[in-house]
């Protein structure tokens, strides 16, 4: 049993899809932004992807917003460029506590190397180090036409393209090359431990 990052965008569902495709069980977890459009994506994604495998999937939400905004209000003006980091490090052991709650044993997430500045390789160890659970990333070494292809098969990609808004969290110039101890120098200034308790007790989970 894996569980899934889903953010309703191209990626997520296809590397959601690629696993499930080997048979084996799966659920979705979303790191709830507020924000309707997303929302929905993410959840018509996992009805698509139950459509498919004739099977329903269990989709856990929980709030996100509240530690990205902890993040901005307890942190410098220069660690504005790491909030990306942050933000999947904490997607990361929210995870990891739901899988062993629940009885998954891996993530699976839909990051590409070198795709996005938060998937570079130095960044991916950086996120890896937050916890012990296995990452696993169907989608690593294909490049973004490769994804689109497959998420055009499988009928998530008129989905996942649907207009919602861009994450008003994402900086300008964001971190490319992170520093583990400067990471580790950031989280000291929050309390991680009650955001990820807060956000267990706060998920949600949904039959699909």
């Amino acid at each position: 049993m894996f569980l899934a990052l889903n953010s309703g965008g191209i990626d997520s569902p296809v590397a959601a899809y690629l696993v499930l495709k080997r048979d084996h069980d799966l659920g979705c977890i979303y790191f709830d932004n507020e924000e309707e459009s997303s929302r929905e994506k993410t959840i018509d994604t996992v009805k698509r992807l139950g459509e498919i495998f004739k099977k329903q999937v269990n989709l856990y939400s929980t709030p996100h917003t509240p530690m990205l905004n902890e993040f901005v209000e307890r942190t410098g003006r220069w660690d504005v460029k790491f909030i990306c980091i942050f933000c999947k490090r904490m997607m990361y052991r929210i995870g990891e506590k739901i899988a062993q709650k629940e009885g998954y044993r891996a993530l699976i997430t839909g990051e590409n190397l070198g795709q996005v500045a938060s998937q570079t390789l130095q960044n991916l160890y950086v996120l890896e180090e937050a916890v012990s659970i296995p990452i696993l990333r169907p989608l690593l070494c294909m490049d973004k036409e490769e994804t689109m292809d497959i998420a055009r098969k499988i009928g998530t990609y008129k989905i996942s393209i649907r207009k919602s808004p861009p994450c008003p969290y994402v900086p300008k110039y964001p971190a490319i090359n992170t520093r583990l101890e400067k990471m580790k120098e950031i989280e000291e200034k929050i309390d991680i431990d009650s955001m990820i308790n807060d956000a267990v007790e706060n998920c949600k989970r949904s039959l699909i």
